[in-house]
């Protein structure tokens, strides 16, 4: 670690001017990637960021898409060259995906402590990284120390963040100095770590250590514990150890967490021990979590009384911290529980095990579920929630939570729930309310008497109407909005209408308007299977589909192998995924989906899709791409609407861009020449019946044909396979027939691939691609 205050601040500025410059160029997380699935991958990953090769690279893509075993080797930590003053020369601030993968048998003995890595762990240290979905396995014997800030999966992440990983590493020492941090992340500043668990045993025998100890986070400063758990062990002498946290200062915050493993100090008359936190300072926040492990204090031998322990923290700063609905279960009474949200205090230890320290309660406390883990042992909290139903002379309410009916106000727990609201003068209300765990009362208003705007969707009894000038059947549908995503599905009830309506009304355009004006990254439509064979088999209607994100109208054609593909019980998803709008780009994902599976042909129909642009890039000139599996843009054609909007057509879904020109014109330029510099050509020749020479080429254009180029081929010949090649002829298959020669020559032949797009030559091979085919006239 950093020796120098000044010098960390000055690094962390350095970073986050690096992490606001502008990208020169368009690029994806795609091109940045590098994939890892062997040891060798690992390794070289790790000299890499070692030797400096990822420096500043906050673009940098690391996929773990393998499990790994080390067995046999001595880790080096990634990020492992420090300069003699502590400071770290490389680092790693990209993106790391572990994707649920485990690294097993990571040894960390023979490394730790040496005074060159001042940092430890899987990672040394990371500055603006994300790390997730990693599991590591593995041991750390110490046989010798220095101060040091060790983490299974980082010594110190600075502005980073780490989730849903596992760390299964356990810390043994019997007789040695030990001065530093363990825990999944030896040291947290600015950082967040969420959805993580420890499953390592560390203990620490030594009564002279000095160091700090948490099963997710050794120390923490400015950064947040959500989410996390703590099922290992801990033994220990040292001055703060929890559960979670070893010391907590400066505005950090541990949320939602919980630990069952066995607390056992052993003392040395300045421990502080706490469920979940050890030492906790001014500012800082232990809200909804739990301590359910057993504490052992057999072993215990301190001549002096002032261990502090707690069933939540151990020791405090003068500037007391808050504590909110925290509980710790008494393993040896599983009846019992208490509330427990103070610190513990300098008493004698028997103090833990007094009623006054339990403080029983004789009602159940309250408990969350933090995540897939574990599971509370305490039920959940109730929470009063009334509603406010308007318009008053509404008669006969009835309101359903989750499909319940439920009193006004009702008791519920923490979480988000379907509400349904429906009355004798009223269509019926629906939307998702949210209860949350900060809030002791909570109060809903459903008004049924207009459309809501407050992420629901009221549907009144015209909302599927005709228009019989234009031949056209809309239904007027509002969206529900979940986070950055809106969700629209079309009810049983409304989609009876639908067909109803477009057959009495010999519709030709059947409209399903989903938009509510929302600014999210998605939109989902879900129209019931049954619905859209209906609508194949009934009517001759196109199906336009609004939503905020764009427009997709389906020809009937298109509607028909739609409906071929579907199902009959399930739904059909349309999905329009905003991946990146700016003043350069506007880049969309379009997915149809069925209970069957994704719809990729639609047998010669065709989509039209419109989506909107920001006023910036409606200013330019534009162009539409299409976007492959493989990252090639092929250009779509398509027209900038009044607007502001663009449309293009579709015989398939996909990705699709649009772009500046200038800037798709560069990239398609450069993917061009890309795919042409990868073109091998081969020439064979042979004899035909009447003794010519019949020369074909060879080589796989797959790649520029599938990015929608022609290819053509112009034939060469030489009597010098090294020199002197002419053109003979140009040829839109990949034979040519040479019918003169001199007989007991030998001729050569080599292609040139012609690349066109149009009626345009865009590129060309060069005739050191292709080797040549040789064969010796004999007529």
């Amino acid at each position: 670690m950093k020796k120098s205050k000044k010098l960390f601040a000055l690094l962390l500025s350095c970073i986050m001017v690096i992490a606001m410059m502008p990208a020169a160029v368009f690029a994806t997380e795609q091109s940045n990637k590098t994939i890892i699935d062997s040891v060798e991958d690992l390794q070289a990953f790790a000299d890499d960021v070692n030797s400096g090769k990822y420096d500043g690279k906050k673009d940098a893509v690391v996929s773990l898409d393998a499990d790994l075993n080390l067995t046999g080797g001595t880790w080096t930590p990634i990020g492992s060259v420090f300069a003699a003053d502590g400071t770290l020369q490389h680092y790693f601030s990209g993106k790391f995906y572990g994707n649920g993968h485990t690294i097993y048998n990571l040894d960390f003995s023979e490394n730790y402590g040496k005074t060159e890595y001042p940092s430890f762990g899987f990672f040394s240290e990371v500055y603006g990284a994300e790390i997730s979905g990693l599991t590591i396995q593995g041991k750390l014997d110490v046989s010798n120390s220095d101060p040091v800030f060790f983490g299974t999966v980082a010594g110190v992440a600075a502005d980073s963040k780490i989730s849903d990983c596992v760390s299964d590493v356990s810390f043994t020492d019997t007789d040695k100095y030990i001065n530093g941090t363990v825990a999944m992340c030896g040291y947290a500043i600015n950082s967040t770590i969420e959805y993580c668990q420890n499953k390592g045993d560390f203990s620490v025998m030594k009564d002279t250590s000095q160091f700090w100890m948490g099963g997710i986070a050794g120390l923490a400063e400015n950064s947040t514990v959500q989410y996390c758990a703590n099922t290992g062990d801990m033994t220990s002498w040292t001055p703060s150890s929890g559960g979670i946290v070893g010391q907590l200062i400066q505005n950090s915050k541990v949320i939602n967490c919980y630990s069952t493993g066995k607390m056992a100090p052993l003392g040395n008359g300045t421990t502080d021990f706490g469920g979940i936190a050890g030492t906790v300072g001014a500012g800082t926040e232990i809200r909804h979590c739990y301590f359910a492990g057993e504490v052992d204090l057999s072993q215990y031998t301190a001549t002096k009384p002032y261990t502090r322990l707690g069933g939540i923290a151990g020791g405090v700063s003068s500037n007391t911290p808050v504590f909110e609905n925290n509980y710790f279960i008494e393993t040896e009474d599983a009846t019992a529980c208490s509330k427990y949200t103070n610190a513990g205090t300098a008493k004698p230890l028997d103090y833990m095990k007094t009623e006054d320290f339990f403080n029983k309660i004789t009602a159940a406390g309250g408990n969350y579920r933090f995540n897939s883990n574990g599971t509370p042992l305490l039920p959940a909290p109730k929470y009063a929630v009334s509603f406010v139903v308007t318009p008053a002379e509404l008669t006969n309410v009835v309101i359903k939570v989750n499909g319940q009916a439920v009193a006004n106000p009702a008791d519920l727990e923490a979480g988000t729930y379907a509400v349904e609201v429906s009355a004798d003068n009223c269509e019926v209300f629906r939307s998702d309310i949210t209860i949350t765990a900060d809030t002791a009362t909570h109060t809903q208003t459903l008004e049924l008497n207009k459309k809501y705007s407050g992420g629901g969707s009221y549907i009144p009894k015209d909302n599927v109407t005709n228009n019989p000038a234009d031949k056209s059947t809309t239904a007027d549908l509002t969206p529900v909005v979940k986070g950055d995503k809106a969700e629209t599905t079309v009810d049983a009830k409304t989609a009876d209408k639908i067909v109803d309506k477009a057959v009495a009304n010999k519709s030709t355009e059947v409209i399903v308007d989903a938009t509510g004006n929302n600014t999210v990254a998605s939109s989902e439509v879900a129209i019931p299977e049954k619905t859209v064979k209906e609508l194949a088999e009934k009517t001759d209607a196109d199906l336009v589909i609004k939503t905020d994100n764009g427009k997709v109208d389906l020809d009937k054609t298109a509607l028909d192998a739609v409906a071929a593909q579907a199902g009959n019980t399930g739904f059909v998803r349309l999905i329009i995924e905003t991946i990146k709008s700016d003043e350069n780009i506007c880049h969309v994902n379009l997915k149809l989906i069925t209970s069957n599976g994704a719809v990729k042909d639609f047998n010669g129909g065709n989509v039209k899709v419109t989506i909107n642009l920001t006023k910036e890039l409606a200013a330019k000139d534009v162009v539409c791409v299409y976007i492959n599996d493989n990252g090639i843009y092929t250009l779509v054609e398509g027209v900038l609407n009044a607007d502001g909007t663009y449309t293009f057509t579709t015989g398939h879904f996909s990705e699709y861009a649009v772009m500046a020109k200038d800037e798709a014109d560069k990239v398609i330029a450069e993917q061009l020449n890309t795919l042409i510099k990868e073109v091998n050509l081969k020439v064979r020749t042979s004899k035909t019946a009447k003794k010519n020479i019949k020369a074909v080429v060879s080589g796989d254009i797959t790649a520029l044909t599938d990015a929608g180029y022609t290819v053509k081929y112009k034939f060469y010949k030489s009597t010098k396979k090294a020199s002197k090649y002419k053109a003979v002829k140009t040829k839109d298959t990949n034979t040519y027939i040479n019918t003169a020669g001199k007989k007991g020559t030998k001729y050569y032949y080599k292609a040139k691939a012609l690349v066109y797009s149009g009626d345009k030559l865009a590129g060309q091979t060069v005739l050191t691609q292709c080797k040549y085919g040789v064969r010796t006239w004999s007529k």
